[in-house]
């Protein structure tokens, strides 16, 4: 019962927070008000700033699902996306020796065996957890980081609340928001339970520096007898963080190499390895004394599978040949989804993109600017893509951002070319070809040894009576408010009737009793003739204020 009041309260304090920053036209019992204040909330220039003081207020679990929404390009415009980017997860410290307590439980063991030292003061302190150094018995530096003990059930709780939210949210606006709240709020969960869990972080670490063994972008070692899912100790890697590095100290060609060096690392971990650092912030990379790259923090991750990949040289091919329907097959195939009556008018929209682009060379235009172009003829089209693709985007533009601020020189797409055309010779090599000949047999093979089974199923039910037909219409849910409004509005109305017809039969035959002084009307016809005027009034109040009569 406890947990419910809590719930309670918390929501309660939820929707004062929303109040306060100008979103209260969410609670709004009238539709066609809160659809009107919502619009004009919405397409004000301070929503964005708006959403990132709510989101802050309402505590970390909600500044993390703000840096993930900073993550959606495809669904929100740049200038809420840029102070969505100023969250920070950055909260005090633990108390004193509340890590060592915890790093004692999980690895069963007192500090001082586990460690020859281990620094109190955390070198970094977020939501879900702190980092501290520490020296191993033999002489080697680690960077431990610890859970809080709060964090889960703090999450656990808050998710409960976003979705009870996101399900408000969506029964007051439905498909009159191009935003799947409830769809961001799954993707959200997904993404902050696997931050929870140290240990898909440390096999991701593991991951990464397979794939980048005998390169020079370097991965710290996991000690996995001194991690579990609460505690994660990796090896230390001494080095200045990128947003220390000071370019105009270093010579020409090494600011060149550096730059290079972080485009690469992003790009062929997308286009090669298929699995991709979704967060690769300067505070994330690090330049070794040795000049080697280390990546760190793995705990938000993109996945490409073979097929996505394919499919991203399909498209490059498409955009090289300035082939437009081509385009949109390949976004397709990428999972991106749109309505059928809108396909003329993007392929032109495509068409246009194309050629524009296609008139430049490459020094004269950013991947930043192409991507945020093509991005907002997504959001205007309104289509439907993949959450991995936003990440992908996100990772792409922040590396192309990190290299040119080393070295604005730099040309992003020189350094893509590469992977650009392995991908392209991939395609078209006699094994690939002959490997997606056989799949396409297959698909064809499976396609017809199941329609036989299918037709007879569908003849199946029709003749025994038993098809169904399942009936979507879209807006029923509007209806049905109507009528739920209408439906009060009859009950007071007839309720009002009643106690006229009532009072005016009791005063009519004055049965005795107590009458009302000065007038001379019993009490009893009195009071209901008082309520009927009273419940008469306010439904010409709500009737005159909605504006029909």
């Amino acid at each position: 019962m406890g947990g419910r009041s809590g719930n309670l309260r918390r929501f309660a304090q939820i929707g004062r927070v929303l109040v306060r920053h100008g979103f209260g036209f969410v609670f709004d019992a009238r539709r066609e008000r809160r659809e009107e204040r919502g619009l004009q909330e919405v397409l004000a220039p301070s929503f964005g700033a708006r959403l990132r003081r709510a989101l802050d207020d309402l505590g970390p679990t909600f500044v993390k699902f703000g840096q993930l929404l900073s993550t959606r390009s495809d669904i929100l415009p740049e200038s809420v996306l840029a102070e969505l980017r100023k969250l920070q997860d950055t909260v005090a410290p633990m108390p004193p020796g509340a890590a060592q307590a915890i790093v004692e439980r999980e690895l069963g063991a007192p500090v001082e065996r586990l460690f020859e030292s281990f620094d109190p003061e955390p070198l970094g302190s977020a939501s879900i957890g702190q980092v501290h150094r520490a020296v191993l018995r033999d002489g080697r530096v680690v960077a431990v980081k610890v859970q809080r003990p709060e964090a889960r059930p703090r999450v656990e709780s808050d998710l409960e609340l976003m979705r009870e939210l996101a399900a408000f949210i969506d029964r007051r606006f439905g498909e009159r928001i191009f935003v799947d709240v409830p769809g961001l709020v799954a993707e959200f969960e997904g993404v902050i339970r696997r931050e929870l869990d140290y240990t898909a972080e440390a096999e991701n670490a593991r991951r990464f520096r397979a794939n980048f063994a005998g390169s020079r972008v370097r991965i710290p070692a996991v000690h996995t007898d001194l991690s579990t899912s609460r505690v994660l100790t990796l090896e230390y890697v001494e080095g200045t963080r990128f947003y220390a590095i000071r370019p105009l100290l270093l010579r020409p060609s090494e600011r060149r190499r550096v730059a290079e060096l972080g485009a690469e690392a992003i790009f062929r971990m997308a286009f090669e390895h298929g699995f991709f650092h979704g967060d690769p912030h300067p505070g994330n990379l690090i330049l070794t004394p040795e000049g080697d790259l280390a990546l760190l923090d793995f705990g938000m991750v993109g996945f490409l599978s073979r097929g996505d990949i394919d499919a991203l040289g399909r498209l490059f091919v498409a955009v090289i040949d300035r082939d437009a329907p081509a385009v949109l097959v390949g976004l397709e195939e990428l999972g991106v989804q749109y309505a059928p009556e809108v396909r003329a008018d993007l392929v032109q929209d495509v068409g246009e993109f194309l050629h524009k682009y296609s008139g430049l060379s490459v020094g004269e235009v950013t991947l930043g600017q192409a991507l945020s172009e093509l991005i907002s003829l997504a959001r205007r089209y309104r289509l439907r893509v993949p959450p991995v693709f936003p990440l992908l985007t996100k990772a792409l533009v922040t590396a192309e951002g990190i290299a040119r601020s080393i070295d604005p020189t730099l040309n992003v797409y020189e350094v893509a070319r590469p992977y650009a055309r392995r991908l392209l010779l991939g395609r078209y090599r006699p094994r690939a070809v002959g490997e997606a000949v056989e799949e396409r047999a297959l698909e064809y093979a499976r396609y017809a040894e199941d329609y036989p089974e299918q037709v007879r199923q569908l003849l199946s039910e029709l003749a025994d009576g038993e098809l169904e037909v399942r009936l979507r219409h879209r807006g029923l849910d509007n209806l049905a408010g109507e009528v739920d409004v209408l439906a009060n509005r009859l009950v007071f109305a007839v309720v009002t009737g009643a106690l006229i017809v009532g009072s005016s039969v009791l005063g009519a035959f004055e049965l005795g009793g107590p009458a009302v002084p000065y007038i001379g009307v019993p009490l009893v016809s009195f009071v209901g003739f008082s309520l009927a005027i009273a419940l008469a009034s306010v439904v010409l109040v709500i009737i005159f204020r909605s504006g029909r009569l």
